[in-house]
């Protein structure tokens, strides 16, 4: 097995800013390895940060993928869809994202890390939270809307004289 990657031994803040670097699209890879050269980091290369920037465009696109397919299938579902289907397909969404990220990992030959997959875990658990609450609200919203609207009908019941 060869060695690490030059990107996988950086320090995580170095690696969270080239991210940053190159998730925003704006700078060269020349520009960034300049940028790095002058916050003393000189184990980055060129070819480094190109690989790297695939693998977010990858990323990037891949979510975009999953979330056209969310809306697409939301769309189809359409406004009157049980909560429970919207869940249900969230939760089958989030169960492909993370196969997908296991199966990127064991092909690029990387380290199986625990704590990431801790992470996409609390992600899932936090995102069914958000789901639940938003189904919540959406619920309190329609017994709110048929109260004043029921009310709103006795009212003019009550002065037309019935």
């Amino acid at each position: 097995m060869g060695r690490k990657s030059s990107m996988r031994r950086l320090p995580p803040e170095v690696l969270a800013e080239i991210n940053r670097l190159l998730s925003e699209g704006r700078y060269t890879l020349d520009e960034i390895v300049a940028h790095l050269r002058g916050l003393g980091v000189d184990t980055v290369s060129r070819s480094a940060l190109g690989r790297q920037k695939q693998r977010i465009d990858k990323v990037a696109a891949k979510l975009r993928q999953s979330r056209e397919i969310m809306d697409g299938l939301m769309q189809k579902l359409g406004p009157d869809s049980k909560d429970g289907e919207r869940g249900r397909l969230l939760s089958e969404l989030l169960r492909g994202l993370v196969f997908d990220y296991l199966g990127t990992q064991i092909e690029g030959g990387e380290d199986f890390d625990p704590k990431t997959f801790q992470a996409l875990s609390r992600t899932a658990r936090d995102l069914s939270h958000a789901v639940r609450l938003d189904q919540d609200f959406e619920t309190k919203i329609r017994e709110q809307v048929t109260k004043e609207t029921v009310k709103a009908v006795e009212d003019t019941a009550r002065e037309a004289g019935l």
